[in-house]
Protein backbone atom coordinates (compact mmCIF):
# COMPACT_ATOMS: atom_id res chain seq x y z
CA UNK A 1 0.00 0.00 0.00
CA UNK A 2 2.82 2.34 0.91
CA UNK A 3 4.57 1.57 -2.40
CA UNK A 4 1.38 2.39 -4.26
CA UNK A 5 1.08 5.72 -2.47
CA UNK A 6 4.73 6.52 -3.19
CA UNK A 7 4.23 5.78 -6.86
CA UNK A 8 1.21 8.08 -6.95
CA UNK A 9 3.22 10.88 -5.26
CA UNK A 10 6.13 10.43 -7.65
CA UNK A 11 3.77 10.52 -10.63
CA UNK A 12 2.11 13.68 -9.26
CA UNK A 13 5.50 15.36 -8.69
CA UNK A 14 6.59 14.56 -12.20
CA UNK A 15 3.41 16.05 -13.57
CA UNK A 16 3.88 19.23 -11.48
CA UNK A 17 7.49 19.52 -12.60
CA UNK A 18 6.44 19.01 -16.22
CA UNK A 19 3.74 21.69 -15.95
CA UNK A 20 6.17 23.99 -14.15
CA UNK A 21 8.81 23.38 -16.85
CA UNK A 22 6.35 24.16 -19.60
CA UNK A 23 5.28 27.32 -17.73
CA UNK A 24 8.89 28.44 -17.27
CA UNK A 25 9.61 27.72 -20.92
CA UNK A 26 6.58 29.78 -21.96
CA UNK A 27 7.65 32.59 -19.67
CA UNK A 28 11.20 32.53 -21.05
CA UNK A 29 9.89 32.61 -24.61
CA UNK A 30 7.58 35.50 -23.70
CA UNK A 31 10.47 37.33 -22.04
CA UNK A 32 12.64 36.82 -25.12
CA UNK A 33 9.81 38.08 -27.33
CA UNK A 34 9.31 41.16 -25.15
CA UNK A 35 13.04 41.90 -24.96
CA UNK A 36 13.43 41.29 -28.69
CA UNK A 37 10.45 43.53 -29.45
CA UNK A 38 11.84 46.25 -27.23
CA UNK A 39 15.22 46.03 -28.96
CA UNK A 40 13.51 46.24 -32.35
CA UNK A 41 11.54 49.30 -31.23
CA UNK A 42 14.69 50.96 -29.84
CA UNK A 43 16.57 50.18 -33.04
CA UNK A 44 13.69 51.58 -35.09
CA UNK A 45 13.62 54.75 -32.97
CA UNK A 46 17.37 55.16 -33.37
CA UNK A 47 17.12 54.52 -37.10
CA UNK A 48 14.28 57.02 -37.48
CA UNK A 49 16.21 59.55 -35.39
CA UNK A 50 19.31 59.05 -37.52
CA UNK A 51 17.30 59.44 -40.73
CA UNK A 52 15.51 62.55 -39.43
CA UNK A 53 18.73 64.12 -38.11
CA UNK A 54 21.28 63.14 -40.73
CA UNK A 55 19.65 61.71 -43.86
CA UNK A 56 16.55 63.81 -44.47
CA UNK A 57 17.92 67.36 -43.90
CA UNK A 58 20.63 67.18 -46.61
CA UNK A 59 18.02 65.93 -49.08
CA UNK A 60 15.44 68.62 -48.33
CA UNK A 61 14.83 70.87 -51.32
CA UNK A 62 15.65 74.52 -50.54
CA UNK A 63 15.79 75.92 -54.08
CA UNK A 64 13.86 74.99 -57.21
CA UNK A 65 14.14 76.71 -60.58
CA UNK A 66 11.53 75.31 -62.95
CA UNK A 67 12.19 71.53 -62.82
CA UNK A 68 15.67 71.69 -61.30
CA UNK A 69 15.99 71.11 -57.55
CA UNK A 70 18.78 71.95 -55.13
CA UNK A 71 18.91 70.49 -51.63
CA UNK A 72 20.49 71.54 -48.36
CA UNK A 73 23.28 69.14 -49.24
CA UNK A 74 23.93 70.97 -52.50
CA UNK A 75 23.98 74.28 -50.66
CA UNK A 76 26.39 73.08 -47.97
CA UNK A 77 28.71 71.74 -50.69
CA UNK A 78 28.80 75.17 -52.31
CA UNK A 79 29.45 76.81 -48.96
CA UNK A 80 32.27 74.41 -48.15
CA UNK A 81 33.86 75.26 -51.50
CA UNK A 82 33.83 78.90 -50.41
CA UNK A 83 34.91 78.14 -46.85
CA UNK A 84 37.77 75.78 -47.67
CA UNK A 85 38.76 77.79 -50.72
CA UNK A 86 39.10 80.86 -48.50
CA UNK A 87 41.32 78.88 -46.12
CA UNK A 88 43.36 77.43 -48.95
CA UNK A 89 44.12 80.86 -50.41
CA UNK A 90 44.41 82.68 -47.05
CA UNK A 91 41.20 84.71 -47.35
CA UNK A 92 38.49 85.61 -44.83
CA UNK A 93 35.21 83.67 -44.71
CA UNK A 94 32.13 85.35 -43.23
CA UNK A 95 29.62 82.51 -42.78
CA UNK A 96 26.50 84.66 -42.32
CA UNK A 97 27.18 86.68 -45.47
CA UNK A 98 28.27 83.67 -47.51
CA UNK A 99 25.10 81.67 -46.73
CA UNK A 100 22.82 84.34 -48.18
CA UNK A 101 25.06 84.91 -51.20
CA UNK A 102 25.29 81.18 -51.93
CA UNK A 103 21.50 80.87 -51.83
CA UNK A 104 21.07 83.74 -54.26
CA UNK A 105 23.79 82.44 -56.57
CA UNK A 106 22.12 79.02 -56.76
CA UNK A 107 19.01 80.68 -58.18
CA UNK A 108 20.82 83.12 -60.44
CA UNK A 109 23.33 80.62 -61.87
CA UNK A 110 20.61 78.07 -62.58
CA UNK A 111 18.63 80.72 -64.47
CA UNK A 112 21.75 81.55 -66.48
CA UNK A 113 22.36 77.86 -67.20
CA UNK A 114 18.80 77.37 -68.44
CA UNK A 115 18.91 80.36 -70.81
CA UNK A 116 22.57 80.11 -71.91
CA UNK A 117 21.77 78.24 -75.14
CA UNK A 118 19.23 80.91 -76.10
CA UNK A 119 21.99 83.55 -75.97
CA UNK A 120 24.64 81.30 -77.55
CA UNK A 121 26.78 81.37 -74.41
CA UNK A 122 28.83 78.21 -73.94
CA UNK A 123 31.76 77.10 -71.81
CA UNK A 124 34.31 74.67 -73.26
CA UNK A 125 36.35 72.04 -71.44
CA UNK A 126 39.52 73.92 -72.39
CA UNK A 127 38.19 77.07 -70.73
CA UNK A 128 37.46 75.10 -67.57
CA UNK A 129 40.96 73.58 -67.65
CA UNK A 130 42.59 76.99 -68.04
CA UNK A 131 40.50 78.48 -65.25
CA UNK A 132 41.43 75.70 -62.83
CA UNK A 133 45.11 75.81 -63.79
CA UNK A 134 45.18 79.58 -63.27
CA UNK A 135 44.43 79.00 -59.57
CA UNK A 136 47.53 76.90 -59.05
CA UNK A 137 50.00 77.67 -61.83
CA UNK A 138 51.36 81.13 -61.01
CA UNK A 139 54.66 82.95 -61.16
CA UNK A 140 56.51 85.91 -62.63
CA UNK A 141 58.99 83.88 -64.65
CA UNK A 142 58.85 80.81 -66.88
CA UNK A 143 60.95 78.94 -64.30
CA UNK A 144 58.45 79.67 -61.49
CA UNK A 145 55.50 78.78 -63.69
CA UNK A 146 57.14 75.48 -64.65
CA UNK A 147 57.66 74.58 -60.97
CA UNK A 148 54.00 75.20 -60.20
CA UNK A 149 52.98 73.24 -63.30
CA UNK A 150 54.88 70.18 -62.07
CA UNK A 151 53.07 70.30 -58.73
CA UNK A 152 49.67 71.08 -60.23
CA UNK A 153 48.09 67.62 -59.96
CA UNK A 154 49.12 67.20 -56.34
CA UNK A 155 48.04 70.69 -55.32
CA UNK A 156 44.73 70.29 -57.14
CA UNK A 157 44.01 66.96 -55.41
CA UNK A 158 44.82 68.54 -52.04
CA UNK A 159 42.45 71.38 -52.83
CA UNK A 160 39.64 68.98 -53.82
CA UNK A 161 40.14 67.06 -50.58
CA UNK A 162 39.88 70.28 -48.60
CA UNK A 163 36.69 71.46 -50.29
CA UNK A 164 35.22 67.93 -50.20
CA UNK A 165 34.25 67.84 -53.86
CA UNK A 166 34.95 65.39 -56.62
CA UNK A 167 36.77 66.68 -59.65
CA UNK A 168 33.54 66.46 -61.65
CA UNK A 169 31.66 68.54 -59.08
CA UNK A 170 34.42 71.15 -58.97
CA UNK A 171 34.49 71.41 -62.76
CA UNK A 172 30.76 72.12 -62.70
CA UNK A 173 31.31 74.88 -60.13
CA UNK A 174 34.05 76.31 -62.36
CA UNK A 175 31.84 76.07 -65.45
CA UNK A 176 29.12 78.10 -63.78
CA UNK A 177 31.63 80.71 -62.66
CA UNK A 178 32.94 81.11 -66.22
CA UNK A 179 29.40 81.17 -67.58
CA UNK A 180 28.45 83.96 -65.19
CA UNK A 181 31.49 85.96 -66.29
CA UNK A 182 30.52 85.56 -69.94
CA UNK A 183 26.97 86.73 -69.25
CA UNK A 184 28.40 89.67 -67.30
CA UNK A 185 30.53 90.75 -70.26
CA UNK A 186 27.66 90.16 -72.71
CA UNK A 187 25.19 92.26 -70.70
CA UNK A 188 27.96 94.73 -69.81
CA UNK A 189 28.46 95.65 -73.46
CA UNK A 190 25.31 97.73 -73.14
CA UNK A 191 26.67 99.75 -70.21
CA UNK A 192 27.62 103.29 -71.32
CA UNK A 193 31.22 104.20 -70.51
CA UNK A 194 30.34 107.90 -70.14
CA UNK A 195 27.72 108.88 -67.54
CA UNK A 196 26.76 111.65 -65.12
CA UNK A 197 28.99 111.90 -62.04
CA UNK A 198 29.06 113.85 -58.79
CA UNK A 199 32.22 114.93 -56.91
CA UNK A 200 31.81 113.65 -53.35
CA UNK A 201 33.41 114.80 -50.08
CA UNK A 202 33.08 113.24 -46.62
CA UNK A 203 33.53 114.05 -42.94
CA UNK A 204 33.51 111.36 -40.22
CA UNK A 205 32.51 112.50 -36.74
CA UNK A 206 32.27 110.66 -33.42
CA UNK A 207 28.75 110.76 -32.03
CA UNK A 208 30.07 112.61 -28.98
CA UNK A 209 32.02 115.12 -31.13
CA UNK A 210 31.43 118.84 -31.64
CA UNK A 211 28.92 118.21 -34.40
CA UNK A 212 26.96 121.46 -34.05
CA UNK A 213 30.14 123.55 -34.24
CA UNK A 214 31.35 121.59 -37.28
CA UNK A 215 28.03 122.02 -39.12
CA UNK A 216 27.95 125.73 -38.29
CA UNK A 217 31.45 126.26 -39.72
CA UNK A 218 30.63 124.25 -42.86
CA UNK A 219 27.39 126.15 -43.50
CA UNK A 220 29.04 129.54 -42.91
CA UNK A 221 31.79 128.72 -45.37
CA UNK A 222 29.57 127.14 -48.04
CA UNK A 223 27.19 130.09 -47.92
CA UNK A 224 29.92 132.28 -49.41
CA UNK A 225 31.37 129.61 -51.76
CA UNK A 226 30.15 129.83 -55.36
CA UNK A 227 32.60 127.59 -57.26
CA UNK A 228 33.64 123.93 -56.87
CA UNK A 229 37.15 125.00 -55.84
CA UNK A 230 35.79 127.30 -53.11
CA UNK A 231 33.45 124.59 -51.78
CA UNK A 232 36.30 122.09 -51.71
CA UNK A 233 38.53 124.53 -49.83
CA UNK A 234 35.86 125.15 -47.17
CA UNK A 235 35.31 121.43 -46.74
CA UNK A 236 39.04 120.73 -46.60
CA UNK A 237 39.62 123.23 -43.79
CA UNK A 238 36.77 121.85 -41.66
CA UNK A 239 37.75 118.25 -42.40
CA UNK A 240 41.27 118.76 -41.15
CA UNK A 241 39.95 120.34 -37.96
CA UNK A 242 37.08 118.00 -37.09
CA UNK A 243 37.05 114.80 -39.17
CA UNK A 244 38.02 111.43 -37.69
CA UNK A 245 38.37 109.87 -41.13
CA UNK A 246 41.37 107.73 -42.06
CA UNK A 247 44.63 109.59 -42.57
CA UNK A 248 44.67 109.51 -46.37
CA UNK A 249 41.11 110.81 -46.82
CA UNK A 250 41.74 113.47 -44.19
CA UNK A 251 44.95 114.49 -45.97
CA UNK A 252 42.89 114.93 -49.15
CA UNK A 253 40.47 117.15 -47.27
CA UNK A 254 37.67 114.60 -47.24
CA UNK A 255 37.73 114.23 -51.04
CA UNK A 256 36.60 110.67 -51.90
CA UNK A 257 36.40 111.29 -55.62
CA UNK A 258 33.85 111.13 -58.42
CA UNK A 259 30.82 108.85 -58.11
CA UNK A 260 28.55 107.86 -61.02
CA UNK A 261 24.93 108.75 -60.33
CA UNK A 262 24.02 105.14 -61.19
CA UNK A 263 26.19 103.83 -58.33
CA UNK A 264 24.63 101.42 -55.85
CA UNK A 265 27.27 101.77 -53.17
CA UNK A 266 26.23 101.88 -49.50
CA UNK A 267 25.40 105.59 -49.22
CA UNK A 268 24.81 106.39 -52.89
CA UNK A 269 21.06 107.03 -52.62
CA UNK A 270 21.62 109.58 -49.84
CA UNK A 271 24.49 111.29 -51.67
CA UNK A 272 23.14 111.51 -55.22
CA UNK A 273 20.02 113.39 -54.12
CA UNK A 274 22.02 116.18 -52.39
CA UNK A 275 21.93 119.67 -53.89
CA UNK A 276 25.39 120.90 -54.90
CA UNK A 277 27.18 122.72 -52.07
CA UNK A 278 24.97 121.51 -49.21
CA UNK A 279 25.98 119.32 -46.29
CA UNK A 280 23.94 116.14 -45.83
CA UNK A 281 21.96 115.17 -42.76
CA UNK A 282 23.95 112.99 -40.34
CA UNK A 283 24.12 109.43 -41.70
CA UNK A 284 24.85 106.41 -39.45
CA UNK A 285 28.18 104.75 -40.19
CA UNK A 286 27.40 101.10 -41.02
CA UNK A 287 30.99 100.11 -40.21
CA UNK A 288 31.23 101.94 -36.89
CA UNK A 289 28.12 102.61 -34.78
CA UNK A 290 30.07 105.17 -32.74
CA UNK A 291 30.53 107.40 -35.80
CA UNK A 292 28.28 109.37 -38.09
CA UNK A 293 28.97 110.62 -41.61
CA UNK A 294 28.40 113.85 -43.49
CA UNK A 295 28.67 114.25 -47.26
CA UNK A 296 28.75 117.09 -49.77
CA UNK A 297 28.70 117.31 -53.56
CA UNK A 298 31.03 120.06 -54.73
CA UNK A 299 30.21 119.75 -58.46
CA UNK A 300 28.52 117.65 -61.13
CA UNK A 301 29.65 116.41 -64.53
CA UNK A 302 26.95 115.24 -66.95
CA UNK A 303 29.38 113.32 -69.20
CA UNK A 304 32.35 111.83 -67.41
CA UNK A 305 34.27 108.68 -68.32
CA UNK A 306 33.72 105.81 -65.90
CA UNK A 307 36.81 104.60 -64.09
CA UNK A 308 37.77 100.96 -64.67
CA UNK A 309 36.52 100.03 -61.19
CA UNK A 310 33.22 101.87 -61.68
CA UNK A 311 32.76 100.31 -65.12
CA UNK A 312 33.19 96.83 -63.62
CA UNK A 313 30.69 97.70 -60.88
CA UNK A 314 28.23 98.90 -63.50
CA UNK A 315 28.61 95.64 -65.45
CA UNK A 316 27.85 93.68 -62.28
CA UNK A 317 24.83 95.89 -61.61
CA UNK A 318 23.61 95.46 -65.20
CA UNK A 319 23.86 91.67 -64.89
CA UNK A 320 21.97 91.74 -61.58
CA UNK A 321 19.22 93.86 -63.12
CA UNK A 322 19.04 91.57 -66.17
CA UNK A 323 18.72 88.45 -63.98
CA UNK A 324 16.01 90.09 -61.84
CA UNK A 325 14.00 90.80 -64.99
CA UNK A 326 14.62 87.28 -66.32
CA UNK A 327 13.34 85.73 -63.07
CA UNK A 328 9.81 86.64 -64.09
CA UNK A 329 10.04 84.03 -66.87
CA UNK A 330 10.79 81.18 -64.45
CA UNK A 331 9.03 79.32 -61.66
CA UNK A 332 11.22 79.77 -58.60
CA UNK A 333 10.81 78.26 -55.14
CA UNK A 334 13.13 78.98 -52.23
CA UNK A 335 12.74 77.90 -48.60
CA UNK A 336 14.98 79.48 -45.98
CA UNK A 337 14.36 79.93 -42.27
CA UNK A 338 16.22 79.97 -38.95
CA UNK A 339 16.24 76.16 -38.70
CA UNK A 340 17.94 75.77 -42.09
CA UNK A 341 20.28 78.66 -41.32
CA UNK A 342 21.34 77.07 -38.02
CA UNK A 343 21.81 73.68 -39.69
CA UNK A 344 24.09 75.24 -42.31
CA UNK A 345 26.14 76.97 -39.62
CA UNK A 346 26.48 73.69 -37.71
CA UNK A 347 27.67 71.91 -40.83
CA UNK A 348 30.21 74.65 -41.54
CA UNK A 349 31.40 74.47 -37.95
CA UNK A 350 32.56 70.91 -38.56
CA UNK A 351 35.22 72.27 -40.90
CA UNK A 352 35.89 75.53 -39.14
CA UNK A 353 37.62 76.19 -35.80
CA UNK A 354 35.62 79.35 -35.05
CA UNK A 355 31.88 79.11 -34.52
CA UNK A 356 30.05 81.74 -36.62
CA UNK A 357 27.50 83.86 -34.76
CA UNK A 358 23.98 83.26 -36.11
CA UNK A 359 22.26 86.38 -37.40
CA UNK A 360 19.05 87.36 -35.62
CA UNK A 361 15.66 87.61 -37.22
CA UNK A 362 16.05 84.98 -39.95
CA UNK A 363 12.44 83.80 -39.81
CA UNK A 364 10.34 85.77 -42.23
CA UNK A 365 13.37 87.59 -43.62
CA UNK A 366 12.68 88.99 -47.07
CA UNK A 367 15.50 87.70 -49.26
CA UNK A 368 13.82 88.71 -52.49
CA UNK A 369 13.68 85.03 -53.55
Amino acid sequence: MQNSDNKKLQTSDRRRLAVKGRTNSTRQKLSFIIIGGALVIIAAILAVGYIVAFVMPPREVVVKVNDTNYSRGDLIKALRVRQEGAKFFGMDFEASKEIFEALQLFIEDEILTQVAAKWNITVTEDEINRQIESLFIIGDTEFEIEIFRRDFEERYKDYLNQIRLSEEEHREVTRRSIQRGKFREFIGEQVPSVTEHVHVHRIVMPISGEIDIMISKINDGLREATTPAERQLVWKDVTREFSWDDAEVKRLGGDIGWMPTSSRSTYADKIISLPVGEISEPIPDVENPKSILFFMISEKDTARQLSIADLEDQKSLALKTWINNERENHEIYARFDSEIYTWLLDQLQQTNEVTPTPASGIDGLNLGL
